[in-house]
């Protein structure tokens, strides 16, 4: 039923029927709904945003050996979502975007028309408290985020706009201090959850994926305190892309936060890569993301200072075996919009980097958030310019909130080049602007 309303003769009506639920959306704003029952309140709700992003890059360099144009433009993204509780153990979700473009230069790629893209980021229906309130139990298309979402969080790589829903079906066994999702992916080249006019090409991911997951989580921090509070089992069969073969990936890792003082805390997400490439050679690759962070929570403006350091292996071109990270269902910006780009032609694909950051983070008010960093980008292996510096990368962020429904990010990112690069020294920058407006 779903792929043939998601096939092409019901695309216009698609597309008045979900401009029909924007308008009406932004029309009656948060609803909530009760109507009494015999087990309880059914409830109905509503809510929803809108963004304006202003973004602006210049002269990235790619792993490629070339440099992104300039590039500037305006990006509108509206999103709708919304629940219904029949009963206290059964909840529907629905969340879904729109998005269009204008771009400043290369007006060419203006391709985006209002309504002329819906995209799922939810469609589920989550069954809890089964089993004598010891699972519970979500099938559909939903989001996932776990840790700081280095393993698992984006489902569509092709544009960080796409999409955070997954395919899939997750069952949550609770047990007194630890929960075990137990979760199943299939995530097509051409998803059935896009509906996207035909001129625009775009779709969510280069091939078909699909995996296992195993993921214990404490959720109960006094009671596991000094212990590991996530190891997870990761399994995912990538059909062909990038001119390769079938690959068959296993990870396995842990996350490891420690408060070792009320000032003085760390965070330690370790992780081990194997598996094998179809009429190729094993793959054997490492991810590591080390951060210690002290904090004066008593001084004016809580300043805190920090220090990171994310590792990600990369491919020995000179043995047979795979070292270079693969990036699972994590490829999205991260800890830097800039960076993302430098994987290209492998979008968002993060492997092959060593960098370390010194950072600063402030808070001068209630509603206000400011935090720098600055650390040079090493590469495990050598790049096309013959050294192993990316370059050095200064960030900076703020965020603020008007109202409670009202607020801006502003980041920009510096990055010299170094001689991992053809060209060495080349100051390039990623600057954006986002306003959100949430209802």
């Amino acid at each position: 039923m779903i792929s043939s309303f998601l096939s092409g003769r019901g695309r216009r009506v698609r597309q008045v029927l979900a401009g029909s639920v924007f308008l009406l959306s932004f029309g009656y704003g948060k609803t909530v709904c009760a109507q009494n029952t015999s087990e309880g309140a059914s409830q109905f709700q509503v809510s929803g945003d809108i963004q304006l992003k202003l973004v602006t890059l210049d002269e990235l360099p790619v792993d490629g050996g070339f440099k992104l144009p300039e590039t500037t433009y305006s990006d509108v993204v509206s999103a709708l979502r919304v629940s219904w509780q029949p009963t206290p153990d059964v909840i529907f979700r629905s969340w879904l975007k729109t998005e269009f473009r204008n771009y400043v230069k290369n007006r060419s790629a203006n391709r985006y028309r209002f309504l002329d893209e819906i995209v799922f980021h939810e469609l589920s229906v989550e069954f809890t408290d089964l089993m004598s309130d010891r699972l519970d139990l979500k099938i559909g298309r939903f989001p996932m985020h776990y840790g700081r979402g280095l393993q698992i969080l984006e489902s569509s790589p092709l544009d960080a706009e796409r999409s955070y829903g997954f395919n899939g079906i997750r069952g949550r066994f609770k047990f007194a201090h630890y929960k075990l999702d137990l979760i199943g992916i299939y995530s097509p080249e051409e998803d059935e959850y896009l509906i996207n006019n035909k001129h625009k090409k775009i779709g969510f991911l280069e091939s078909d994926e699909r995996g296992v997951v195993a993921y214990l989580t404490s959720n109960d921090k006094s009671a596991t305190a000094g212990l590991p509070s996530d190891i997870y089992y990761m399994f995912k069969h990538e059909r062909p892309r990038f001119g390769q073969s079938d690959v068959y990936l296993h990870t396995l890792g842990f996350i490891w936060p420690l408060q070792w003082t009320e000032q003085f805390s760390s965070y330690w997400e370790l992780a081990r890569q194997g598996g094998h490439r179809r009429g190729g050679g094993d793959v054997r690759a490492w991810l590591s993301d080390f951060s210690m962070n002290y904090q004066w929570p008593d001084k004016a403006w809580q300043p805190e200072v920090f220090f990171a350091n994310y590792y990600l292996s990369g491919d020995d071109p000179a043995t047979s075996t795979e070292e270079n990270w693969h990036g699972l269902w994590a490829r999205w910006p991260q800890y830097s919009y800039f960076l993302v780009w430098q994987f290209i032609p492998r979008i968002g694909d993060w492997t092959n980097i060593n960098w370390s950051r010194l950072g600063l983070r402030l808070r001068p008010g209630d509603r206000t958030r400011f935090e720098m960093s600055i650390g040079p980008v090493y590469a495990p292996e050598k790049g096309l310019g013959g050294g192993d510096h990316r370059g050095n990368l200064l960030i900076a962020i703020l965020n603020h909130r008007f109202t409670s429904r009202f607020s801006v990010m502003a980041r920009a990112e510096f990055f010299e080049s170094g001689d991992f690069h053809p060209e060495q020294d080349n100051l390039s920058w990623e600057a954006r602007v986002q306003f959100k407006y949430e209802f």
